[in-house]
């Protein structure tokens, strides 16, 4: 999540590729990698800046719970 946070891309977004998280842009997406998170959504769901290593394992662990139930 950080290297989210990090990105200089414009589009940044975490996405899962294999059974990989990756920060991708644009171009993956559309190459169909599954978005688990964007850049914006990630501010908006820790209350913005400054964002800490508390918010950020809090927001991870709601989205893999999420990603996990995608199966069924």
């Amino acid at each position: 999540m950080k290297r989210l946070l990090q990105s200089d891309r414009p589009d940044a977004a975490l996405v899962l590729v294999e059974g990989r998280y990756l920060v991708a842009g644009r171009e993956e997406l559309a190459s169909g990698a599954l978005p688990v998170v964007t850049r914006d959504e990630l501010l908006e769901r820790t209350g913005g800046w400054p964002v800490t290593d508390r918010d950020l394992d809090a927001v991870a662990a709601k989205l893999s719970s999420a990603v996990d139930n995608l199966g069924g």
